[in-house]
């Protein structure tokens, strides 16, 4: 799933230590959310809108449950709304899924004043294979298909390169930027929306 796999480069593979500021992370997961519907078929993105277009339920729970939030709204909304939406629980139920696949255990800390929870990969190999994926289909040069285009796009809006792959992050995104650009419109519209969305995240918290 998209998301799963956004969650796993959002993370170390060996510790689960979160690589992004908690909120970029979850505008990140939720853009994934909605990456998931759109490739699907079950949601368009359309002049910054996103437009329900297949009314059926997906075959996962979490992404059937994000299709009946869109669907229990009259109007559409914006991109960023449902980014910021989505966002304040992406995390955790991004996370629960695939803690419940059997790839997460939830490691929690209790403190006086705060409970915090790390969420530790059970094969390294698993939680490292996106970030190989990914890497070896750029390294080869051919075009990528809509699911990792969208999971590469997601990275460089969420500015994740940058803090991974210290020293090759240029060319990660020189490999990426022509494939965005032929991109399909609302892959396009999703990832520009998530970075703008990830941009103001950095700047109102500095």
């Amino acid at each position: 799933m998209l998301a799963d796999d956004m969650f796993r480069l959002a993370h170390r593979d060996s510790t689960g230590t979160p690589l992004l500021d908690p909120h970029v992370a979850g505008l990140g997961l939720a853009a994934a959310l909605l990456g998931e519907l759109l490739l699907t078929g079950h949601v368009s993105v359309r002049s910054g809108l996103v437009v329900v277009s297949d009314r059926a339920a997906p075959s996962d729970v979490l992404a059937h449950t994000v299709l009946d939030q869109l669907l229990s709204e009259r109007e559409q909304h914006p991109v960023r709304t449902w980014l910021a939406y989505l966002g304040r629980s992406a995390v955790e139920e991004v996370a629960a899924r695939i803690e419940r696949a059997g790839h997460l255990r939830a490691e929690v800390s209790r403190r006086i004043f705060a409970r915090t929870v790390r969420y530790v990969p059970t094969d390294m190999n698993t939680a490292a294979w996106p970030w190989a994926r990914l890497a070896r289909l750029l390294r080869r040069g051919g075009p990528l298909d809509d699911f990792d285009t969208l999971l590469g796009g997601l990275v460089v809006a969420a500015d994740l390169h940058r803090v991974v792959l210290i020293g090759e992050a240029d060319a990660f995104f020189t490999a990426m930027r022509p494939l965005l650009t032929a991109a399909a419109d609302p892959i396009r519209e999703l990832i520009t929306h998530t970075r703008a969305a990830a941009g103001d995240a950095v700047i109102t918290k500095t």
